[in-house]
C-alpha cells in the first residue's frame, strides 16, 4: 500500500501548516524593531550611569584633596544639586522613551499577528518587501 506523500508546508501531523522561510523573516522584523528600540535605549541609560560614576569619583577626589569642613559641605551640597538636576532631566528621558517602546511593542505585536496570520493561510509576504530590510544589510 502506498503512503500518502504529505502537503509542503505541513508538519508532521499534516494539520498545521509550517512557515517558510519568507514567513519566519516576516515574524522576526518585529523583534528587530523591537530589539532596536530597547538597546539604543539600554545605550542611553548606560551612558547616563557612566557620567554620573565618572562625577561620583570626581567627588571623592575633591573631597579627598579639602582640608576645610565647610568647603568640603559647599562641595557636597552642590554635588547634590546637580545629582538631583541630572536625575530628574534622565528620567523625563527615559519616561518620553518608554513611551516610544510602548508605542513600538503595539506596532510590533501587530504586525506579528499580523505575519503569522498571513503565514498560516498562506499569503506571507517577504520581509524585505514589507520593510525593506535584507538579512544581507545585516552585519555579521
Amino acid at each position: 500500500m502506498a503512503t500518502p506523500k504529505s502537503a509542503t508546508n505541513m508538519n508532521a501531523a499534516g494539520s498545521i501548516p509550517m512557515p517558510d522561510a519568507q514567513s519566519v523573516s516576516q515574524m522576526m522584523t518585529p523583534h528587530l524593531h523591537m530589539a532596536e528600540k530597547l538597546i539604543a535605549q539600554n545605550i542611553e541609560m548606560l551612558s547616563f550611569l557612566r557620567m554620573r560614576f565618572e562625577c561620583d569619583q570626581k567627588l571623592l577626589h575633591a573631597l579627598a584633596e579639602r582640608r576645610d569642613p565647610m568647603k568640603a559641605m559647599s562641595l557636597w551640597g552642590e554635588y547634590w544639586q546637580c545629582t538631583m538636576t541630572d536625575y530628574g532631566t534622565q528620567m523625563a528621558k527615559l519616561a518620553t522613551s518608554v513611551s516610544g517602546l510602548t508605542e513600538q511593542a503595539v506596532r510590533s505585536a501587530s504586525e506579528e499577528s499580523e505575519a503569522i496570520a498571513q503565514a498560516a493561510s498562506g499569503k506571507a509576504r517577504s520581509a524585505t518587501e514589507k520593510s525593506g530590510v535584507s538579512l544581507s544589510d545585516v552585519p555579521v
